[in-house]
């Protein structure tokens, strides 16, 4: 488990805490066997030994025909690079073929992403192969009909298992002209359980599985995912496993916090910094303290004051960056400490009062899991969400044209 449980009663319930080791981003390239992780292609069919160069031509990263969502590095135009979960690149094209140009680091192992094509709710998953930044071709789709098709490819697993450069395609036809943007935006700050860590392992109800879980991780079935295609909203995740709020806690990469990268590109304090003119949501969801109630000791490390004037402040600063938008602080479904709960419902109620700020909301999630959620506990929390955003934000003045 990416997030540690809080303390437990063992006489209340008959499991016990996993306690993981903190992640930590090696400083070199790793290679990882494989034992652990399903096979869900054989790499001979999957990876190309060359460009073709015959009737197939490349169309590179930068064509504009190229749809992207998520907070994405932009810092080499030729070769954007995909961090965070959940973020996609869609597209449509003609003609018979695809394949994918992408280089990859994969220096947590086991990175995956999804490509979702036509209408098949089937992906291509594929996982990624090391070649420290050089290029690889995979081979998505051969003998299609000749006609348009369409194309979402998304990034499973989040930072923590690597990041990807995606050069552009290589088809034997032509890019359209993308769908029209959505209008209706959504921004998500989190940890694993935003990230979908585990959300595959078929048993809800129990604790994570032991070993290597990468396989197991989707973004895309996320709740944060589930609630943008209800809503057919854009979606931004920045999330990442093991995260807290506050830094030097947590357990992802020496304690380091969501509010040392919150306005970063990738979730690292010397990350470059995000525009946040780039992205303006109609509405941002916190799904924070996790991590921080299972590594926090109140009263000795901090005091519960101290950590609510911490989470008024991350409201801060994103309030100045939208000004407009709706904000829902939650607690998700998963085991913790549920004195965390009030810490999260004070924090907001008095940035609410102090703030005279009537656009900012908190939410706990019922009922709680043990282990990360799967995706029927996933679709719960969209699901209340989605009732909460109809009802509640709706009420107090929510429209999903606010943030234009």
């Amino acid at each position: 488990m990416l997030e540690l449980l809080g303390i437990i009663n063992p006489q209340q319930i008959n499991w016990q805490t996993q306690i993981p080791t903190e992640l930590i981003l090696p400083a070199k390239l790793a290679t990882h066997a494989p034992e652990l992780r399903p096979k869900f292609h054989n790499n001979a069919s999957i990876v190309a030994s060359q460009i073709p160069t015959s009737v197939t031509r490349k169309i590179p990263a930068t064509h504009e025909y190229f749809n992207y969502s998520g907070r994405i590095d932009w810092q080499d135009p030729q070769a954007p690079a995909f961090g965070f979960p959940g973020t996609v690149v869609e597209f449509k094209f003609t003609g018979t073929s695809l394949k994918l140009e992408l280089a990859e680091d994969n220096w947590g192992g086991g990175n995956y992403i999804d490509v979702y094509l036509d209408n098949n709710p089937q992906p291509v998953t594929i996982e990624l192969k090391p070649q420290g930044k050089q290029a690889v071709v995979y081979n998505i789709a051969e003998g299609l009909d000749n006609q348009p098709h369409q194309v979402v490819l998304v990034k499973r697993t989040d930072y923590i298992m690597g990041e990807f450069n995606f050069h552009g395609i290589i088809v034997d036809g032509q890019l359209l002209p993308p769908e029209p943007d959505s209008t209706r935006k959504i921004e998500v700050y989190g940890d694993s359980i935003t990230s979908g860590a585990v959300v595959e392992h078929p048993v809800r109800g129990e604790q994570d599985p032991k070993g290597s879980n990468n396989h197991l991780s989707n973004a895309y079935h996320s709740y944060a995912s589930i609630l943008a295609r209800d809503y057919n909203a854009e979606l931004s995740l920045v999330s990442q496993s093991g995260a807290s709020l506050l830094n030097g806690f947590g357990h992802w990469h020496r304690g380091t916090g969501v509010e040392a990268f919150y306005d970063k590109s990738q979730p690292l304090k010397d990350a470059s910094l995000w525009d946040f003119a780039n992205y303006n949501p109609d509405l941002v969801i916190i799904a924070l303290g996790q991590n921080d109630s299972s590594t926090i000791r109140i009263g000795r490390d901090i005091s519960a004051q101290n950590w609510k004037n911490r989470y008024k402040q991350l409201l801060t600063n994103l309030r100045a960056k939208y000004p407009t938008s709706y904000f829902v602080g939650m607690f998700p479904n998963m085991y913790h400490d549920r004195t965390w709960d009030s810490y999260l419902i004070e924090a907001i109620a008095e940035y609410r009062q102090e703030h005279n700020d009537h656009r900012v909301f908190s939410l706990i999630h019922q009922p709680v899991t043990p282990g990360h959620p799967r995706i029927s506990e996933q679709q719960q929390m969209a699901d209340t969400l989605k009732e909460f955003i109809d009802r509640t934000l709706t009420d107090n003045g929510f429209n999903w044209n606010i943030a234009q």
